[in-house]
């Protein structure tokens, strides 16, 4: 790999007094005074270092020695950004754009920095001694390339030209020089502070193995890290995978990420030499030890921000997710727009709410917005307001000459900005043809307390009908008592099969008990005087 257009290396400059600023002591004292308070002039601090640190020409083991020196400033400031770019969902605002163009320019910088050591010390041949900072440098440019590729993520926006196949040669180059499985150290992992080469390449693979466009913006890094949990699990190989229900290619002469054969495209023109195959048969070990990898007590789409990283363990609902796509099963929505009609397009529960309910004068005001249908499965929309849709938000729907009662209801399973505009396109995953809205409060609540709003549908199948309903409420559990609101109509609800649908949203199986029931069962009130 004699050149890479994606990291594009500055023309150098011979500067002595520049390159005198780059010794050890110069730069621990740099980065001791580096403002972290003030993460806007820290950032623009570290780009403007970053610019002169890989146009001026300088050894390459000082080069990766200053790298080195600087990647925890490197990460503080690149994390902070990037934790701004994750606050709000889409359509984004210039602000973000702005944000997450300067974390951008900063992780290529950095990045390039590493390219043009590994660069420096393959031109010729690798002594003994710089085996190991030759393999240091190309482990650490696959992971700025990672990092690059999951910002972009993060935006749902699509991987830079010619990123993906920056990746496949630096894996190649590391075989033939025989260090794709060196260790190195790399204290930002998560689960180990040694990483290969390999082990990073295979990472960012089965990331982009997990159909980004269904993961939440903030599942990013998590998914990223379990990868590096399991990578040991993939291989890497020169022909198909004996036994593998759908094969996993990778076109390492072309810009594209891995991708599943479809069985049309099994047997592929391109010579072997170019394409390797992935392994994923051995994934099936976690799947059967699913106690090891999940937390009961965490939930997918809940709406309490945890340090999920702390706690190194996926929700049940992600750690299916991941599962089904890496058997090759695309998340997608369901097939509903087949008459390619618009629809109009309500989102959260409260607004659907307002929406249903007939006695609310004028519920149609500025609560709808028209979507057009992308095609069967996706609408497509452009949105005025920033920050109004993510993956697991609750929508409500209707044909446009229908009533605003007629409402079909489902949660947004998948995000594409094609233009990396306000135009998004989604697709639903449908919960019900029909939807109604109901009120609640405890059983045992004073007359004059509020109540709360909620969402009903019901289902038919071989075992009877069932009724469903979806709340806003963390707190509420299976067995818990509520009376239900409905119409001209009040009765006792008993609540089961709790399910965390929506960013936000739980939803309860709910059947209807008799009064007497109810006063026997209510949950036992303390003492009066404690």
């Amino acid at each position: 790999m004699k050149n890479s257009f994606f990291l594009v290396i500055p023309e150098q400059k011979n500067d002595k007094q520049l390159l005198a600023s780059f010794t050890d002591d110069a730069l621990r004292q740099w980065v001791s005074e580096l403002p972290t308070a003030n993460p806007g002039l820290a950032a623009r601090l570290f780009h403007e270092l970053l610019s002169e640190l890989i146009s001026v020409e300088m050894p390459a083991a000082k080069r990766l020695q200053a790298l080195e020196l600087l990647r925890d400033s490197f990460f503080s400031i690149d994390d902070y950004l990037r934790s701004r770019l994750i606050r709000s969902g889409f359509p984004k605002g210039e602000v973000e754009k702005k944000i997450f163009g300067l974390s951008c320019t900063i992780e290529r910088q950095f990045t390039i920095g590493y390219w043009s050591v590994a660069r420096e010390l393959t031109r010729r041949e690798i002594g003994w001694l710089q085996g190991k900072s030759t393999a240091l440098a190309i482990q650490r440019t696959i992971k700025g390339l990672s990092r690059i590729v999951i910002t972009h993520y993060m935006m749902s926006y699509p991987v830079p030209d010619w990123i993906w196949i920056d990746l496949h040669s630096l894996y190649k180059l590391a075989v033939k020089l025989g260090k794709a499985d060196t260790k190195v150290a790399d204290q930002n992992g998560v689960f180990s502070k040694l990483s290969s080469i390999e082990g990073s390449y295979k990472q960012i693979l089965l990331l982009s193995l997990a159909y980004p466009s269904g993961l939440m913006q903030k599942e990013f890094q998590l998914v990223y890290g379990f990868a590096e949990k399991i990578n040991d699990l993939l291989e890497i190989e020169r022909k198909p995978v004996a036994g593998q229900a759908v094969q996993c290619s990778i076109l390492m002469d072309e810009d594209l990420p891995p991708a599943f054969l479809a069985d049309t495209a099994q047997s592929d023109r391109r010579s072997d030499a170019a394409m390797l195959y992935l392994n994923l048969t051995k994934l099936a070990k976690i799947f059967k030890q699913a106690d090891k990898y999940c937390s009961k007590d965490e939930a997918r789409f809940s709406a309490l921000e945890l340090d999920k990283l702390s706690q190194l363990k996926l929700s049940a609902e992600l750690f299916d997710y991941l599962m089904q796509r890496w058997q090759g099963k695309e998340q997608q929505g369901t097939v509903y727009f087949g008459d390619r009609l618009d629809r109009y397009v309500a989102i959260g529960l409260e607004t659907t709410y307002y929406l249903l309910d007939t006695e609310i004068p004028n519920a149609d005001v500025d609560l709808e917005i028209r979507a057009q249908t992308d095609s069967e499965r996706a609408l497509s929309c452009s949105f005025e307001r920033e920050g109004v849709l993510s993956i697991g938000s609750l929508v409500s729907f209707r044909k446009t000459d229908a009533s605003l009662q007629q409402r079909s209801l489902g949660v947004v399973c998948k995000i594409v900005l094609p233009k990396q505009d306000s135009k998004l396109i989604f697709e639903v995953m449908v919960i019900a043809a029909q939807c109604f809205s109901v009120a609640y409060q405890a059983v045992d609540a004073a007359a004059n307390t509020e109540r709360k709003k909620g969402l009903i549908y019901g289902t038919k199948d071989q075992e009877g009908e069932k009724s469903f309903i979806i709340l806003d409420s963390f707190g509420l559990k299976d067995g818990d008592l509520l009376r239900m609101f409905m119409g001209n109509e009040n009765f006792t609800i008993i609540l089961n099969g709790r399910k965390n649908i929506g960013l936000g949203y739980w939803q309860f199986e709910c059947r209807r008990i008799v009064h007497e029931v109810t006063q026997a069962t209510s949950k036992k009130k303390g003492y009066d005087f404690i």
